[in-house]
């Protein structure tokens, strides 16, 4: 059973003694034989053969089911801990003692069986977090010298080559240093496309290479992976509780002694207005099995550790079920500008014609010149020219003037791209400003000899899912704020565009703190970035979300949410799971505590028998709870 889980639900005192030496197949085993030898004592009364050896036969039964319930309950006893072991242990000798041994002998073997159930449940959490723990493969290929060799990924060291053949599932994370291919990068990240990978690029442990043939340097060792910080931090979170859960656990403190006193004054009280001594003892008996506070005591934790590990499934990592509660309550989410409404880097955005030239003509020139420069205006031009289709041409003569642009000579022409001040330089005839201004960005001048042909407009492109996003959001009752450092201009177009409720350009990050402490007295605030620039601001937020924490540790370890993948809308997502979450969590909350008080009260007046308190009100309950708590799993 999960740390979570031994916290809150008191018969679970100690998970060693919850898993003693013995599998959950064996002890379900055991449940069998218990429920075999009970079923042979009735059959023994019912057809009134050896009824004296009937009593030995459910005392068996008893014993063999309560064979870890009955030490805890007594230890509990002995150190004034009156846990839910104790109420059991109580009930089934307590109706031994007044002749019901077959009810006894049903007690036990039931909450023997809601209690492995619920371990059960907790068995598949733990399945779906250890299905990441086995993406790693058991042996990854490496260069050895001249030949290839598979061995185990904890045994590789950092700047090992790694081979990564087609459909090779990653063993390490690494940079590719030969070969091109597409990486399904899904199972951490959730993103439903293959994305594009060469040399420069990184790859992460546990994605699957597609069609290409890879070879990579390692850059971390095995045990500091990406993947290994997942499962890492998904283990720990599972110790952080929520209020929630903090207020059920000590609920169960006080809620379980004073239901033992019920159950004692029940036993007096019937006694004393008439009923026989057995009676009064088997209505006390019936109380104290009703009282039995597991369902509510797993209710919160169970829902709240499927939920994680549903998240993590679908590529977003929240350390910690605090953060589920706080999420689900979100009024504001505030967003940084730059690599997380935007891409964060620059792309051509527009181009525009002069002098009877062809976007061709001018796109094919420039990305034949600035292909050569390494300039980081070079990769924007690369980028949209191979979406258009184009290959350059090689450069003759090229030169580099510095602070304006470059030179280059294609097809006995000589070419000129950079700034404005490289035509004047040139004495070539620019297009005015009112003729060429199509778009905000950084202009790029294109000149053919003396001729002014085009101006590339370059600019940081807007997530396509952006929009849609905020769209989301608002529909959720959700306000967005855009927190940007960047100029009034920039900040509004981005703005405009994705149509955030409200904006603010120009800040320093002290101005982001005090912006995102105002939106707190308004509500939950989550904030979104990319976990290092923005990091004052997350902290201060109820809840920071790192964008893109695939590619960053210090984003994985400082943010609270980390969305391991660039893709937005992750973030409907993420606060729809939290809400689905709570949810959950009243749903089995109110069920518990309802089915106890209508069974409680039909104890009271003697209407329910022992058996049916257990089957229905403790093991019954617990099913339908971790049922209820296991929809969250599934990847969204």
């Amino acid at each position: 059973m999960s740390a979570e889980s031994n916290i809150a639900c008191e018969h679970c005192a100690r998970e060693e003694e919850r898993k003693p030496g013995i599998s959950l197949g064996g002890r379900f085993a055991i449940a069998g034989i218990s429920a075999a030898l009970m079923a042979l004592g009735l059959l023994m009364e019912t057809q009134h053969l050896w009824q004296f050896w009937s009593w030995g036969v459910f005392f068996s039964s008893t014993m063999l089911s309560g064979r870890w319930v009955i030490p805890r309950g007594l230890r509990g006893a002995a150190d004034l801990h009156l846990d839910m072991n104790f109420l059991m242990t109580v009930a089934a000798f307590g109706a031994v003692l007044i002749g019901e041994a077959a009810e006894g002998s049903a007690v036990m073997l039931l909450f023997f069986v809601a209690e492995l159930l619920e371990e059960k449940a907790d068995e598949r959490v733990r399945t779906e977090i250890g299905r990441l723990v086995e993406l790693q493969p058991p042996t990854v290929t490496v260069v050895d010298g001249q030949s290839e060799v598979q061995v185990p990924p904890s045994s590789v060291s950092v700047g090992t080559t790694l081979v990564i053949r087609p459909g090779d599932m990653i063993g390490l994370d690494g940079v590719v240093i030969e070969g091109s291919s597409t990486v399904d990068q899904a199972p951490i990240t959730g993103e439903s496309l293959p994305v594009p990978k060469s040399v420069g690029d990184s790859v992460f442990s546990g994605t699957v290479n597609q069609e290409g043939h890879l070879r990579a340097q390692v850059t971390k060792a095995s045990s500091d992976t990406v993947l290994s910080r997942i499962v890492k931090l998904i283990d720990e979170a599972k110790r952080k509780r929520a209020p929630s859960e903090r207020f059920v656990s000590r609920f169960s403190h006080v809620y379980t002694p004073v239901m033992v006193l019920l159950s004692v004054l029940l036993v007096a009280g019937s006694f004393l207005i008439g009923l026989p001594l057995t009676d009064s003892v088997y209505r006390g008996l019936t109380l104290l099995v009703t009282s039995c506070p597991c369902a509510l005591a797993i209710s919160v934790p169970v829902s709240m550790v499927s939920s994680m590990a549903g998240s993590a499934r679908s590529g977003i990592l929240v350390k910690g079920s605090e953060y589920i509660e706080k999420i689900s309550k979100t009024k504001t989410v505030a967003l940084d500008k730059t690599g997380t409404l935007t891409r964060g880097k620059l792309a051509v955005t527009e181009i525009c014609l002069h002098n009877g030239s062809t976007r061709r003509d001018v796109l094919k020139a420039a990305v034949s010149l600035e292909r050569m420069s390494g300039h980081p205006i070079a990769y924007a031009l690369v980028e949209a020219a191979e979406a258009e289709g184009i290959v350059e041409t090689p450069a003759l003569r090229f030169s580099t003037i510095a602070g304006l642009g470059i030179r280059g000579e294609l097809q006995g022409k000589t070419y000129w791209v950079g700034s404005k001040k490289l035509l004047e330089q040139q004495h070539v005839i620019a297009e005015t400003e009112s003729d060429h201004r199509c778009g905000e960005g950084t202009s790029v001048y294109v000149a053919e000899e003396q001729k002014h042909i085009g101006t590339l407009i370059l600019g940081d492109v807007v997530r396509p899912e952006a929009h849609d996003m905020v769209a989301a959001f608002r529909q959720r009752g959700i306000k967005t704020v855009m927190l940007t450092g960047d100029n009034e201009s920039a900040a509004k177009t981005v703005a405009t565009e994705v149509e955030v409720d409200e904006y603010h350009s120009g800040l320093m990050p002290q101005e982001k703190v005090e912006l995102v402490e105002e939106l707190k007295t308004r509500g939950v605030v989550v904030m979104v970035g990319d976990g290092v620039n923005d990091a004052p601001a997350m902290a201060v937020s109820d809840v920071g979300v790192a964008m893109g924490a695939i590619g960053s540790d210090v984003a994985i370890e400082t943010a609270d949410v980390a969305l391991m993948g660039d893709d937005l809308s992750r973030l409907p997502t993420l606060i729809d799971q939290a809400r689905r979450t709570m949810r959950v969590v009243r749903q089995n909350v109110a069920t518990s505590i309802l089915v106890k008080l209508l069974i409680g009260f039909l104890a009271v007046f003697g209407l329910v028998s022992l058996w049916f308190a257990i089957a229905v009100g403790d093991m019954g309950l617990s099913l339908v709870v971790i049922t209820n708590a296991l929809k969250l799993t599934a990847k969204r």
